[in-house]
């Protein structure tokens, strides 16, 4: 597996791949714009091709881009679910023009009166995809990340994620598996020989051929209790014992990108949790 984490742009996209050097990653995350809303800035061409150079000399590979917070792809809200759609086609082209593999992006929110899993927030969400993937016919793949599942948010249930994923072409739309979420919907981790059963189920429903990455997330939640709270590597209800069965189980691909979205809470604690979750690996 491929280490990496999620790094701030402050600054800059060529100080970003700095950033990733000095926390010893082998791939990283980013967000290509603010994820709390506005008009996204022009990305500079100089400073990404500052940042590409950084990345090839230093053998940092792949790129990932995670879509700002505020998409909702399932909105039943004509105006927000033609922004997000818009919003996805821009950060695709963000993401090509970065030389990025991977968008991630949420699922999205059904209403409040539909059931858990709504067909009809679902059915909005391929819409959405479809129309995304009419528009932007580019290189970059969507890989559609677990949902803890909570309020309403839809795509928990790796049921739901894989009706999705695999009602587009395998080159254009995959899956990005978040350990935290996956535990905070019920899917233990913990359990005896728990990774490889998860793992073997979600081959079944979604397919490990379309798993573009890992988000590697320790949880404050427990099993099932629909908390999205990250918490540093071995330092949350998952434990270390977990991360180490993830990056020595034999179903993942050793290229898989593993990326980190552990709390900062003190400076040093990215290098913190890089420095352990190296250290699991061995």
């Amino acid at each position: 597996m491929r280490l990496g984490i999620h790094v701030s742009i402050a600054g800059g996209m060529a100080k970003m791949a700095e950033t990733a050097v000095s926390l010893g990653c082998e791939s990283v995350q980013i967000f290509s714009r603010s994820p709390r809303g506005g008009k996204a800035k022009d990305l500079s061409l100089p400073d990404v091709e500052k940042m590409k150079s950084i990345m090839a000399e230093h053998d940092i590979w792949p790129l990932v881009v995670h879509i700002p917070y505020f998409v909702n792809l399932a909105s039943s809200s004509p105006d927000t679910r033609s922004y997000s759609i818009d919003v996805l086609v821009e950060d695709l082209q963000r993401t090509e023009t970065l030389g990025g593999r991977y968008l991630v992006t949420h699922i999205g929110h059904k209403r409040k009166d539909e059931p858990p899993e709504s067909p009809d927030a679902l059915a909005g969400v391929y819409s959405s995809i479809e129309e995304a993937l009419k528009r932007y016919t580019g290189p970059v793949k969507i890989l559609l990340e677990n949902t803890v599942g909570m309020g309403q948010e839809i795509g928990f249930s790796f049921e739901a994620l894989g009706a999705l994923v695999k009602s587009f072409p395998e080159e254009r739309l995959g899956a990005c598996l978040d350990t935290a979420h996956a535990f905070g919907a019920g899917y233990d981790w913990t359990a005896p020989e728990g990774v490889r059963k998860i793992l073997t189920d979600f081959d079944d429903r979604v397919g490990l051929s379309r798993l573009g990455a890992m988000h590697l997330n320790d949880s404050k939640g427990t099993l099932g209790a629909r908390m999205d709270r990250h918490a540093h590597i071995g330092q949350g209800n998952l434990g270390e014992d977990v991360f180490r069965a993830i990056l020595h189980c034999p179903l993942l691909p050793p290229d898989l990108p593993g990326l980190l979205e552990t709390p900062i809470d003190d400076h040093g604690d990215d290098l913190c949790n890089m420095k352990k979750i190296r250290a699991l690996r061995g």
